[in-house]
């Protein structure tokens, strides 16, 4: 499997604070900004991590601007997450 470097973050501020995130919010940034949008349910299924855990990490992460929250458009029940970096 070959891996992009999709990771170019020119602020050094913005560099810190993603070395600063713990590795399940890492882990859940990497798999969107390999993935794509994926709703709750789907980064739960694959990346194997335990609800609250994931749910943390998201808010972390929505938190501090790496990534975007959003209805689905069928749905409006379900939240997609998306990657900001």
């Amino acid at each position: 499997m070959i891996v992009e470097d999709r990771y170019f973050i020119s602020d050094l501020k913005e560099k810190r604070k993603l070395i600063s995130l713990a590795p399940s919010s890492k882990f859940i940034l990497y798999l969107l900004k390999q993935r794509g949008p994926l709703n709750r349910n789907e980064i739960l299924s694959k990346t194997l991590l335990p609800k609250r855990t994931v749910a943390y990490a998201l808010k972390g992460l929505q938190e501090q601007n790496f990534i975007k929250k959003y209805k689905d458009k069928k749905d409006k029940r379900i939240s997609i997450f998306e990657s900001n970096v």
